[in-house]
């Protein structure tokens, strides 16, 4: 007796299922990776994150991690209920950053790029990046900086925090990263669905050419 074997329906189900979990982990690692979605970019930059220094003048800072920092200078701003408006363009200036447990200079570098810049949507602090800073050594430092013809007037701000630029630069090689590995998992998902599909169609045509054979 010639019994023809065919596959259970679960095969069917399996390779149906094969892709909508590639869709499920790909969507899982880029919610996984950024939980700030939607807006993410904007949820990195957060001025909270920034710390007001009025120049000339000095204040203490504590790095909590190693990594790129910056300075930006607020030509309009408000410090203690205090408001603050200056020039467009940032005054020249001498800055240092000293470490409070080694007495280590690290360099304050000029970066002024007039298109970094940012602001609240009442435009009531307006900065931009003039300084970048790498710490290598986390922990607290003293940021000192005053005009560089030796004035003391007028008083402006500086914020010194995460360097945005780096912070954009990190969330779009993760997105790409991101984009990268759910495309992977999207293209595998589907070639082992259809290697499935395949591998039962094959199973069940076998059989009827066995039985035309005499």
């Amino acid at each position: 007796m010639d019994h023809k074997r065919r596959p259970g329906c679960w095969l069917y189900v399996v390779a149906a299922l094969i892709p909508v979990l590639g869709c499920f982990t790909a969507t899982v690692l880029a919610y996984d990776w950024f939980p700030g979605l939607p807006g993410t970019l904007e949820s990195r930059m957060n001025l909270d994150e920034l710390t007001q220094v009025v120049v000339p003048g000095s204040k203490a800072i504590t790095f909590e991690k190693g990594g790129a920092y910056a300075v930006y200078y607020e030509s309009r701003s408000v410090v203690n209920g205090t408001v603050y408006a200056g020039s467009k363009t940032p005054p020249a200036l001498i800055c240092t950053l000293t470490s409070r447990a080694t007495g280590e200079t690290v360099g304050v570098v000029p970066d002024y790029i007039p298109s970094n810049t940012y602001s609240t949507k009442d435009r009531e602090r307006v900065g931009v990046l003039i300084r970048s800073i790498t710490i290598d050594e986390p922990g607290a430092y003293t940021f000192s900086c005053h005009y560089a013809d030796g004035r003391s007037q007028p008083e402006i701000v500086l914020a010194v925090g995460p360097n945005f630029v780096w912070e954009f630069f990190g969330i779009a090689a993760k997105t790409l990263f991101t984009i990268g590995a759910g495309l992977a998992l999207l293209v595998g998902s589907g070639m082992l669905a259809l290697l499935v599909v395949l591998g039962v169609a094959i199973k069940r045509r076998r059989p009827a050419r066995h039985a035309a054979t005499p």
